[in-house]
């Protein structure tokens, strides 16, 4: 989809926050390559002239003496925070204007709008002027911001208000002030905070990512128009005071240069850069910080609510006409809660994975699901093992047990081996098997990774893959973390070709005995599946599968799974659009 920024001489753009600090910078710096047009938005109300005491006096010390006097000389105690506010008020002013002389000197017309952002109707009433004057708005850049930086125990719901009104609130009326079909574009200023978190600024970091979050609804509602939530790493300058500076200096993390971060806005905007809608922006990397485990064990319980239409992969991966969920994204559900519990660990081992009862997306899904973790042990050498149960409650609070496994988190991953046993060995005898074609396999587009089979013998099978990009939209609740439940499906989606193609019938995950990853398997791009079967029953085939590369390098070795096999599951999936399936005598 094209998504035509266009932004020149003529372009009209609404900022929030505009006046001053980080936003005020980017917008000099696009007036300075477009010589456009912009509508300021602030809280600071802008006075037509300076106090007399003020005039010509820019030292901060000299400022505040006069400010002083000036306090005495009306009859009026001058305490410190009454001098300080009225030093950050005339601060403000002055800031304001500059950033408007020098859009005029660099060829742009701006004006200055003081406006509280989150009421609508006020916003409306001031813009219509200013609109009819310039000419209709054809972009936005959001970027007014409050902090009320506290421990989240010591936070008053007031502090939530100010943090979340302004950011969330504030683009409700911005979005709804202008007419969507004439906006290019629509800029967000999150944080980086939204992505790793940081202490007190809880709100700060929930309301950013609401706002990375509106960014995808509202670039697939407005499909012309160029929308982008820029998640900012600290500025040197702006809402990042001195001490906030030092903090990020004992993290060790850069600080973004004002003509850098604002040049960086520009080429985001460039008719040419069509990215996603969320990007990071930051100087340096940032390792999170390990803190000391508390040595007692802890269990915990994580709810969640699944619904159809917040998930559309899941119509990708239907058995007997419903959505079911697959297995590994089951695995990468509990795996990638345990990494949240603790930052900096990452997800290594799955040991003793059942499928209990899969979850169908039909009348049968529960109001809300359970996950339960118990840590088992772990230590400060660096590895956490957790026990997991997926569990739901039917409306009689009957508990229905879904999912269990044991998960290993550890600081440093162990390197990759490599898949010595690997052959590209090429079969043309089985070059016209199908995997998706002819009920063997009832995947649909999204999850059809397999491309070739290479060979196939009664103890092996070899697979070259490649899953194509799944939209972040698609994707739903179960977004790409540390573990890749799309890549990693196609691991039993070959067993269960080899299954279909020695004995002609369905089969569906069941258990795995040990699931090691060495490193996520990536989309758009090429990887082998190599798979040896270990043993068979009646009902059931063992098989260890490994994920690797083109020089065997591992990325994900199974040294035991386990899948289910009947004559039934034929009929589920030669007539997946028209049978209902009943999981429970699939999977038990």
């Amino acid at each position: 989809m094209n998504r035509n920024t266009k932004i020149d001489s003529s372009s009209v753009i609404l900022v929030s926050g505009g006046g001053r600090g980080v936003t005020a910078q980017c917008t000099i710096k696009l007036a300075k390559q477009y010589q456009c047009k912009f509508i300021l938005l602030g809280r600071s109300q802008l006075a037509k002239t300076e106090p007399e005491w003020a005039k010509d006096c820019y030292n901060e010390t000299e400022i505040k003496k006069r400010i002083m006097q000036d306090l005495i000389a009306q009859g009026d105690k001058p305490t410190p925070v009454k001098i300080q506010k009225a030093f950050n008020y005339l601060s403000a002013q002055r800031e304001i204007s500059t950033t408007l002389s020098t859009i005029q000197q660099a060829g742009g017309q701006a004006e200055y709008l003081s406006v509280d952002i989150t009421n609508y109707s006020a916003l409306q009433v001031e813009l219509a002027p200013i609109v009819q004057r310039l000419g209709q708005i054809t972009g936005i850049i959001h970027g007014a911001g409050n902090l009320a930086d506290k421990l989240i125990e010591n936070k008053t719901e007031q502090d939530f208000e100010t943090v979340y009104t302004a950011k969330v609130e504030g683009l409700e009326s911005l979005i709804n002030s202008v007419k969507p079909n004439q906006l290019n574009f629509i800029v967000l200023f999150s944080s980086f905070v939204a992505f790793y978190g940081n202490p007190g600024q809880s709100d700060y970091a929930l309301a950013n990512e609401i706002l990375n979050k509106t960014a995808y609804l509202l670039q697939r509602k407005y499909p012309y128009c160029r929308v982008v939530s820029i998640g900012w790493g600290p500025w040197d300058g702006g809402m990042v005071t001195p001490q906030l500076k030092k903090f990020f200096e004992q993290l060790n993390m850069e600080l973004i240069p004002m003509e850098v971060g604002s040049q960086m806005l520009v080429n985001e905007l460039n008719y040419s850069n069509h990215g996603t809608a969320q990007t990071l922006i930051i100087s340096s990397p940032i390792v999170a910080q390990r803190k000391q485990l508390n040595p007692e064990l802890q269990s915990f319980r994580i709810r969640r609510k699944l619904t159809l239409a917040a998930n559309p992969f899941v119509y990708d991966h239907v058995i007997g006409g419903n959505p079911v969920l697959p297995a590994m994204c089951s695995i990468a559900w509990i795996a990638n809660t345990c990494e949240q519990l603790y930052p900096g660990y990452k997800f290594f081992n799955c040991n003793s994975y059942k499928v209990l009862k899969g979850i169908i997306f039909d009348e049968t899904l529960a109001k809300e699901y359970f996950l339960d973790l118990k840590e088992i042990n772990k230590s400060d050498s660096g590895e956490i093992n957790f026990e997991a149960l997926l569990w739901s409650e039917s409306s009689k609070g009957i508990p229905h047990y879904h999912y269990s496994a044991q998960i290993k988190l550890v600081q440093e991953i162990l390197s990759a081996p490599t898949y010595k046993e690997f052959t590209q060995n090429q079969d043309p005898e089985v070059f016209s098997l199908l995997p998706y074609e002819n009920g063997m396999l009832f995947h649909r587009p999204i999850f059809q990774g397999i491309k070739r089979i290479l060979n196939i013998t009664s103890d092996k099978l070899t697979a070259q893959c490649l899953l194509d990009n799944v939209e972040v939209e698609k994707q739903g609740q179960f977004p790409l973390q540390t573990f890749n439940p799309y890549t990693s499906d196609i691991l039993f989606q070959c067993l269960l070709v080899w299954v279909r193609h020695f004995y002609n019938l369905g089969s569906l995950p069941l258990k795995v005995q040990n699931l090691k990853q060495f490193r996520p398997i990536p989309l758009d791009q090429e990887f082998y599946v190599s798979v040896e079967v270990l043993s068979e029953s009646e009902s059931n085939v063992y098989a260890s599968a490994t994920a690797h590369d083109a020089q065997g390098q591992v990325y994900i070795h199974i040294s035991q799974m386990q899948v289910t096999t009947s004559e039934r599951l034929n009929l589920l999936f030669l007539n997946n659009s028209c049978l209902e399936i009943d999981n429970s005598k699939i999977v038990n």
